[in-house]
């Protein structure tokens, strides 16, 4: 057996190649890494601490769906085409790489208080970033960062510099979909004065 030899299957009851076990094996590999993917987003979105039964739907459903999809899709292909050994390494690689990338891409799709920060205002290319209240990280800290328990979502971005007024933004929660606003006029005015 080489990697290039075709796989040999059954017949079915019209006497075509049977390709539902390979393509249902594929099929298996799609809905554990679909279903550890899902809830890695539904984590760092924070819809399965907010609402936990909605979560475990959303993921549920994509999974089933992912699933039936990956699966006559494979038997599709592999009914016109054939199947070969390499098919079921290049879908076994595939998969392991999209299961290895899920943290990753779930952290980077809802980004945690500070990295929105760095995103949207403070970071290199924003608006903040050469200000006291820039968060470059690569040079020493220019600002400080609180949060509000009284009032989740608010961050207060206050300079080491104590000339220059505190920055005080709505909407800083892990997995926000909503960007960063100012929570006052005061905040305002310091966003419009940068050219934010």
């Amino acid at each position: 057996m080489t990697f290039s030899s075709r796989i040999q299957v059954s017949a079915d009851a019209h006497g075509k190649p049977d390709y539902t076990a390979p393509a249902g094996g594929i099929a298996v590999g799609t809905m554990w890494v679909a279903m550890i993917s899902g809830m890695y987003f539904a984590l760092e979105s924070q819809l399965l601490h907010n609402h936990h039964n909605v979560a475990l739907a959303v993921v549920s459903a994509a999974t089933v769906l992912t699933t039936f999809a990956v699966f006559f899709t494979a038997r599709a292909v592999f009914r016109r085409f054939g199947a070969h050994w390499w098919h079921l390494i290049l879908a076994t690689v595939v998969l392991c790489c999209a299961g290895a990338a899920a943290p990753k891409a779930a952290a980077y799709v809802f980004p945690d208080q500070m990295e929105r920060y760095h995103r949207e205002l403070g970071g290199p290319g924003q608006c903040l970033h050469a200000t006291p209240y820039g968060s470059d990280r690569e040079f020493p800290k220019s600002s400080q960062v609180t949060y509000d328990n009284r009032a989740p979502g608010r961050m207060t971005v206050t300079p080491l510099d104590k000339t220059y007024p505190p920055l005080v933004l709505d909407h800083a929660v892990r997995g926000g979909l909503h960007a960063l606003t100012p929570a006052d006029a005061k905040a305002r005015q310091i966003l419009e004065s940068y050219g934010c």
